[in-house]
């Protein structure tokens, strides 16, 4: 496990590098989805590729030691992070989303348009990578490692779908949170530039400490980890970036337009290709 949380946190110090700097202040930009401005394409956008690849390969790598690093984590956190683990796991199962709703909502009811944009890029960022993830879970079929203790190797393509001890890869709830903790990150970074030195360490050790407690259940490899924090990095940042203009090329590509807005009875969301 010594090797996962050093990766994870890289994956968070790329990720808040790879912000760009604000022409100027978003503190009271509008509510609407996509705001006017150089549609300059973003670092990370430009570097898409490239982390991907090399997700691929560094979690390709750690499988092969997925089975004794999973018994590295147990005996890291021993008995006494039962609690603590658990807590992290619910941190990000539904509450990822249940924040994202909650800022959204206040922002309405407050009229705070800076609010109320970074909770629907919260949603927008759960719901992406949560389909990602849902889509390549299925697909891989590998075991969790509380399924086929110490064998990693285990998989069945395809059985994820309708089997979840064969949907480990990657870890959704890790992916979920490393979304979160980016669109936050970018935020507030740019509303409240001087923030970033606490802001960033908190959102993303919390995000971090998610994905460890994943391993730490036996309901993840590391590698699952790996794969789970950056999906949610390049999902949140990618979701800001479409907000914001930015078009990258997975944005362009890729992405689909997923609007929220206020309704009769809650609110409205409609998911529509562009």
């Amino acid at each position: 496990m010594r090797f996962v949380i050093p990766v994870l946190l890289g994956i968070a110090v790329a990720t808040g590098r790879a912000q760009s700097p604000p022409a100027v202040s978003d503190s009271a930009r509008g509510d609407s989805v996509a705001r006017s401005g150089d549609a300059t394409r973003p670092e990370l956008g430009r570097n898409t590729t490239a982390m991907l690849l090399g997700t691929v390969g560094v979690a390709g790598a750690l499988s092969l030691v997925d089975s004794r690093l999973s018994v590295d984590a147990r005996r890291v956190g021993g008995d006494d992070l039962s609690i603590p683990s658990a807590i992290g796991s619910v941190v990000g199962g539904p509450v990822p989303l249940a924040l994202g709703a909650a800022l959204y909502g206040a922002g309405q009811l407050r009229g705070d348009g800076f609010v109320t944009q970074t909770g629907r890029e919260v949603i927008r960022a759960v719901l992406f990578s949560g389909a990602v993830t849902a889509v390549a879970k299925g697909t891989v079929g590998r075991a969790r490692p509380i399924a086929a203790p110490g064998d990693p190797d285990e998989f069945s393509p395809g059985h994820g779908f309708t089997n979840a001890t064969m949907a480990s890869f990657p870890s959704g709830h890790t992916s979920a949170a490393f979304a979160t903790a980016t669109v936050l990150a970018r935020e507030l970074n740019i509303a409240h530039p001087a923030s970033r030195r606490w802001v960033n360490p908190l959102l993303f050790g919390g995000a971090t400490f998610v994905g460890y407690s994943r391993v730490y259940d036996r309901q993840h490899w590391p590698s699952d980890v790996l794969a789970g924090a950056a999906l949610g990095s390049i999902t949140g940042y990618e979701v800001v970036a479409h907000a914001r203009g930015d078009r990258s090329p997975i944005d362009r590509h890729l992405f689909s337009h997923l609007s929220i807005a206020p309704g009769l009875r809650g609110a409205a969301m409609q998911w529509s290709l562009r």
